[in-house]
């Protein structure tokens, strides 16, 4: 009776094998895809030493191309501007998550230096049909300026299990349909901004590393469909704060009067104020037509009186990732992601 048994578990332990292979297979990414572009430093022979000399190498044309980036800080500003398809892997021992990540990119430099917000970004994407994964990128200014880690225009862009790190505006998704899956952002003043482009955080950990507000939207007109929403996310003090942050966060304020941002089933942590919103400015309050959203959010900082110009909804029908970029978003978001 025994053998039968047994080999019912060799069985059962070959059907958990088969079905872990993928999950084991996704869980690392340490070595290049094939016919991947690989940047590592010291380089070897075939490969390149920065991001920007292996972006540089590749054919502007619509090819789909893959660039690997090998363990290590590389201290450079990068620009990519090519039509086709480009996707960047980051290498990592866990690609489900940004906690892993092993490649950073790193750049000081302040908006008021570089002539705009946008030249100031580490890593600046203007094209459509981007991808990176496990990624970080800083911009290490500091207080005193805008200073971008991230400068994103275009649309089916997505970035996955990457980290952004600055303080005064550190994501600019500023135009195009653009997807942060399982991503980290942290800094203090207007750190998630743009004007034009409809954005879907997911997953996200989002942290404040001192007083001010996340986010800053800033359409036109009536007629700009920018919208940023940030959904299952995790909204807490960054460990890098200095000092307690209770209270002392908001979600957002209108950088113009048609702003439109939601935060929908996410943890709110003690650092958000109970009025949640703020205006721009006492000169320019700019809450006439603004869209602030909170619809099933938790945690101590989803309580208190919010501002008068924001509302809390029963429903999130036009805030779901179908409805901020599209119905064929799945066709360009990597669902591992989702």
């Amino acid at each position: 009776m025994l053998a039968p048994f047994f080999l019912l578990l060799g069985v059962f332990a070959a059907i958990l094998t088969t079905l872990a292979s993928p999950l084991e297979k996704r869980a690392s990414r340490t070595t290049p895809p094939a016919g991947a572009v690989q940047v590592k430093n010291p380089a070897a022979s075939g490969q390149f030493s920065t991001v920007q000399a292996a972006i540089n190498s590749l054919p502007n044309d619509s090819t789909a191309r893959t660039i690997f980036i090998f363990p290590g800080t590389y201290s450079e500003q990068v620009s990519i501007t090519r039509p086709g398809m480009t996707t960047i892997f980051g290498s990592t021992t866990d690609t489900t998550s940004y906690t892993s990540n092993s490649v950073t990119i790193t750049h000081s430099l302040s908006a008021a230096a570089a002539g705009n917000d946008d030249l100031s970004g580490t890593f600046r994407v203007h094209k459509d049909n981007f991808a990176m994964y496990n990624v970080n990128v800083r911009n290490t200014f500091g207080t005193g300026s805008q200073a971008l880690a991230l400068s994103s225009y275009g649309t089916n862009v997505g970035y996955y299990g990457s980290a952004f790190f600055g303080f005064q505006d550190t994501v600019l998704a500023n135009q195009g349909n653009q997807y942060f899956g399982v991503c980290y952002i942290e800094g203090a003043v207007d750190f998630i901004f743009g004007q034009h482009a409809r954005a879907f955080f997911q997953r996200n950990v989002i942290a404040s590393v001192a007083a001010g507000t996340i986010t800053a939207d800033g359409p036109t007109d009536a007629t700009d469909a920018s919208l940023f929403v940030i959904n299952q996310s995790t909204i807490q003090q960054s460990t890098a704060a200095t000092t307690s942050l209770t209270g002392k966060v908001f979600l957002g304020r209108p950088w113009t009067q048609w702003a439109k941002v939601a935060f929908t089933s996410c943890n709110l942590g003690a650092i958000i104020n109970g009025a949640g919103w703020e205006i721009w400015s006492t000169a320019t309050p700019n809450t006439e037509d603004v869209t602030f959203a909170e619809f099933s959010n938790t945690g101590a900082g989803a309580a208190g009186t919010r501002a008068s110009f924001s509302e809390k909804l029963t429903s999130n029908t036009g805030f779901t990732a179908a409805a901020v970029l599209g119905s064929n978003w799945t066709s360009w978001v990597d669902q591992a992601y989702v």
